[in-house]
């Protein structure tokens, strides 16, 4: 009987992978290997006083000729478990992206132009070109 699943790119290439949590019995980890067919970016949002995920972070990945991409940093998933809180994007056949922007939980609004594509990159708060400052 299985308890809880939690979603994550465990072998970072880019696709999901899935762990079972069973009641009494070992955990299961279902490796995605179904190819690279399509380009993706990953993204690790941290915070700029302390060094953890940015939960509820707002980001929005900026394709050329196509609409963006929002998504937010969370782990909520399954009963008893927590999802990999790294963002994954697939971008389908877009080899690049003009630029991110995080709407962090600050209030603050910061773009990085050009981030590279079929990797994990870590975007630091403050680290960015500052949009919006944040609310006092």
């Amino acid at each position: 009987m299985s308890r809880g699943v939690a979603f994550g790119d465990v072998d970072n290439d880019g696709d999901t992978d899935i762990l079972v949590i069973n009641n009494n019995g070992p955990a299961r980890l279902l490796i995605n290997n179904i190819g690279h067919r399509k380009h993706w970016l990953g993204l690790r949002m941290i915070g700029e006083k302390i060094n953890r995920d940015m939960l509820g972070t707002r980001v929005g990945v900026f394709r050329p000729g196509a609409p963006t991409l929002w998504r937010r940093v969370h782990t909520d998933g399954s009963y008893a478990s927590a999802n990999d809180p790294r963002v994954l994007v697939g971008l389908d056949d877009c080899s690049e992206v003009t630029k991110v922007r995080a709407q962090w939980v600050s209030g603050r609004v910061e773009e990085w132009i050009r981030p590279p594509v079929d990797t994990y990159v870590t975007l630091p708060e403050g680290s960015g070109t500052l949009v919006k400052p944040p609310r006092k």
